[in-house]
């Protein structure tokens, strides 16, 4: 009995402690992301896998040295046959020596170093560039990840809007359709007007539902991106106010200088260059060196006896005759590769230059609706308090307030959706000119 009570008393307590929740702004936000973000994680692997690679390469011209021991037990025995002449006393011919023991032990220590190999060079030299190249492709993808970041912050704000907007319109409906069944009661409305205040009452109803479900649907995918447990309550306390103008148009060089993506493919020509030498470098001799140690012994006991040791120096040059066309054929190859680099540079070079064009005429057209927008709502809003006002005193019908606050309602969704495109449009701007926004979003 005690038991089944505790437990429940448990559960209680467990139902009663709220959800942990947080408020983010769209700094706090982006440093959570930041700091969970799976694609950036995903990403800085990469970097890991690039400095991996540089010490690979750099490991080829370092010294190698290893260390080998062994040990064999004879089972049977080995011997040498050896044929000596007769002697004055008539002795001589074949006569066997046992040549092995029972335990025979073996040690040796090699150092080896490459004198002259140009392929060891060249590797290192295209490690030090991969790692440019992805460091590069490092800060792209991060840029990537924070403007997607960013656009989907301000994404939910702007369904929060909407949200509000039906939530406002609902609550209007409601009232007003109250307000008309009283009407009605006493006979001052017609059974038409009531049943159009009630049309609009539901249908409103069923909108801020589903811009309920959007605004949460966002949410979840805010969490998604940051890392927040699913669930813990997220409070949004950023709005899509501040935009600054347009900015200027910057150089095309300039541009690129900034833009991480066109400075990866810079390096990535680089890197193919290099490859291109490394190919031809197997053409080339290659020249090692060597410092062996040895030790063997054997002994039918447990011990270390009829023991030798030594010490042989050595240099081992190797030099490509024929290979059947092999190394010609991978210098083909890595030429065509530089040639497509050389392309996609070019093709990177124009497709710049058409982004930041694209990204400025949305800036100026998203500017000026959001001026177009402003002034829309503000002469809906008015209409709307007429519409409202003549509707109460019986000078308007509700088909007609209806219409109004329609309008009143699409011309705020307007405008909070011209402030979301034109921050998007201004995120994809930094992006685009390689400024990249601040964490903090001081950009705007």
């Amino acid at each position: 009995m005690w038991k089944t009570v505790l437990i429940v008393c448990a559960q209680v307590l467990l139902l009663a402690v709220p959800a942990y929740a947080d408020s983010y702004d769209l700094e706090t936000f982006l440093a959570r992301v930041e700091e969970h973000s799976n694609d950036l994680k995903l990403v800085h692997k990469q970097r890991e896998l690039a400095a991996a690679e540089k010490s690979a390469a750099l490991s080829g011209a370092l010294p190698s040295i290893g260390v080998e021991a062994s040990y064999n037990r004879n089972l049977t025995d080995a011997y040498m046959y050896v044929d000596f002449p007769a002697s004055e006393d008539g002795e001589g011919g074949v006569q066997k020596f046992n040549i092995n023991r029972n335990n025979e032990y073996a040690a040796s220590a090699v150092l080896r170093q490459t004198l002259f190999n140009p392929i060891v060079y060249q590797a290192i030299k295209a490690a030090r560039q991969y790692q440019k190249l992805t460091d590069l492709l490092y800060e792209a993808g991060h840029q990537d990840v924070i403007t997607f970041a960013k656009k989907a912050y301000d994404q939910a704000i702007l369904l929060r809007g909407i949200r509000d907007v039906t939530s406002a319109s609902r609550e209007n409906a409601r009232a007003n359709y109250e307000q008309v069944q009283t009407s009605y009661d006493q006979g001052v409305v017609s059974e038409f007007d009531l049943l159009q205040a009630e049309a609009r009452w539901r249908e409103v109803v069923s909108q801020a539902s589903e811009s309920e479900r959007n605004f949460q649907l966002a949410l979840i995918g805010l969490k998604n991106l940051a890392g927040i447990p699913q669930g813990d309550d997220l409070t949004l306390s950023g709005n899509l106010d501040a935009c600054p103008p347009p900015p200027e148009r910057l150089p095309l060089t300039a541009v690129l200088d900034q833009r991480p993506d066109f400075n990866a493919l810079l390096w990535e020509e680089k890197l193919r260059e290099t490859n291109v030498s490394a190919e031809r470098a197997g053409y080339f001799p290659r020249l090692d060196a060597s410092l062996i140690y040895r030790f063997s012994s054997q002994s039918d006991e447990w011990r270390f006896d009829e023991s030798n040791d030594h010490v042989i120096a050595g240099l081992t040059l190797t030099i490509p005759i024929f290979a059947g066309g092999h190394t010609r054929a991978r210098v083909h190859k890595a030429r065509v590769e530089l040639d497509q680099a050389r392309i996609r540079l070019d093709q990177a070079r124009d497709n710049v230059y058409q982004e930041v064009e694209s990204v400025h005429l949305r800036l100026n057209e998203a500017h000026d609706r959001i001026l177009a927008a402003e002034a829309a709502r503000n002469a809906a809003a008015k209409a709307f308090e007429i519409a409202d006002v003549s509707a109460a005193n019986g000078l308007a019908t509700q088909l007609e307030l209806k219409d109004a606050r329609m309008v009143y309602d699409q011309s705020q969704v307007n405008y909070y959706a011209t402030l979301y495109e034109y921050r998007a449009a201004y995120y994809d701007w930094e992006k685009a000119t390689g400024q990249g926004l601040a964490a903090d979003g001081s950009g705007l």
